[in-house]
């Protein structure tokens, strides 16, 4: 009798191991599979901020030439010869196409995260900054919508005001030669100081958004 209860001991025993084995292999793997999430989303993060970052540099250079060509067109108004302009598509381009000059970073790695909540594996310093980051697109996004409804607001101005030269000429296309028709009318020099305006405002703010970015990505390095 004694031999059969030390064998079901022994059972229970054998039974009870293998369950908290079996247990502790089960948590050990599921820790090991949340530090192999972690560690992706912070590479991922990185890819993100380093692709942010390197476009924002691209656009940044770009607006700084952008902000000089339309620099020398206001500045110079009274006095300028727009006919001895060289490469007069390059100004007409910083001028006109709102659309194309924009800062439109691609956010989808981020965002896909947010939406399928593995941000959460991340520290809060880099939740909070990159969120921060994400909203700061709000106030240059409204920037470059005043430039576009200005930009809009000539592009009628000259179709119903000098039609008689639409006729012949387009403002995207000639937009130096509507300039040159209409120099003596303030409606335009004021209407084109605002977009100059709009547009420095929008690189100000873009500075401001790679600021943030070398922060993050410094927070990434020294975590990693």
């Amino acid at each position: 009798m004694k031999n059969i209860l030390a064998r079901g001991g022994i059972e229970f025993l054998a039974v009870l191991l293998g369950i908290s084995a079996s247990l502790w292999i089960d948590n050990n793997n599921k820790e090991k599979g949340l530090t192999l999430q972690r560690e992706e989303t912070y590479q991922l993060l990185e890819n993100q901020a380093d692709s942010l970052l390197s476009y924002t540099n691209n656009m940044l250079d770009y607006y700084e030439m952008q902000g000089k060509r339309f620099g020398i067109i206001i500045n110079q108004w009274e006095s300028i010869q727009f006919d001895t302009i060289k490469n007069q598509n390059a100004y007409a381009r910083d001028i006109w196409a709102a659309f194309s000059n924009a800062f439109y970073p691609d956010f989808s790695t981020y965002e896909t995260m947010v939406n399928s909540g593995q941000i959460n594996f991340v520290d809060f310093e880099t939740i909070n900054s990159f969120g921060r980051l994400f909203k700061s697109m709000d106030i240059i996004n409204s920037s470059q919508n005043k430039e576009s409804e200005w930009r809009d607001f000539l592009d009628k101005y000259f179709n119903k005001e000098y039609a008689r030269y639409s006729v012949k000429y387009t403002p995207s296309r000639d937009l130096f030669t509507f300039l040159k028709l209409t120099k003596m009318d303030p409606i335009v020099f004021s209407h084109l100081k605002s977009i100059a305006g709009f547009q420095a405002f929008r690189k100000n703010r873009v500075q401001n958004f790679k600021d943030q970015l070398v922060s993050i990505r410094n927070h990434l390095d020294k975590i990693n």
